[in-house]
């Protein structure tokens, strides 16, 4: 079973943008939060990670969530798990 993919994002942001640009080109299906205009999305990335930079992918799989920041590594994961499908 694939995990949930959910993007926290800011409209501004650079990293965040080639972050989406890689999803788009992948065709993967992510969920894009944007933490500037659902502050419910802002209040959980806080909670979670006592910050709100962004890029970060939340990554739901049964019962285990993790958050994973900086774009690189997004885009490693994104493409790794495509290479898997």
């Amino acid at each position: 079973m694939q995990p949930r993919l959910a993007l926290y994002v800011t409209p501004m942001c650079g990293y965040c943008h080639y972050v989406m640009s890689i999803i788009q080109e992948l065709s993967l299906d992510v969920e894009i939060h944007n933490i500037m205009a659902d502050r419910n999305q802002l209040q959980e990335l806080f909670k979670a990670r006592n910050r709100t930079t962004v890029p970060v992918l939340k990554i739901t799989s049964n019962d285990d969530v993790q958050w994973m920041p900086e774009s690189r590594v997004i885009v490693q994961y994104l493409q790794g798990m495509k290479a898997d499908l």
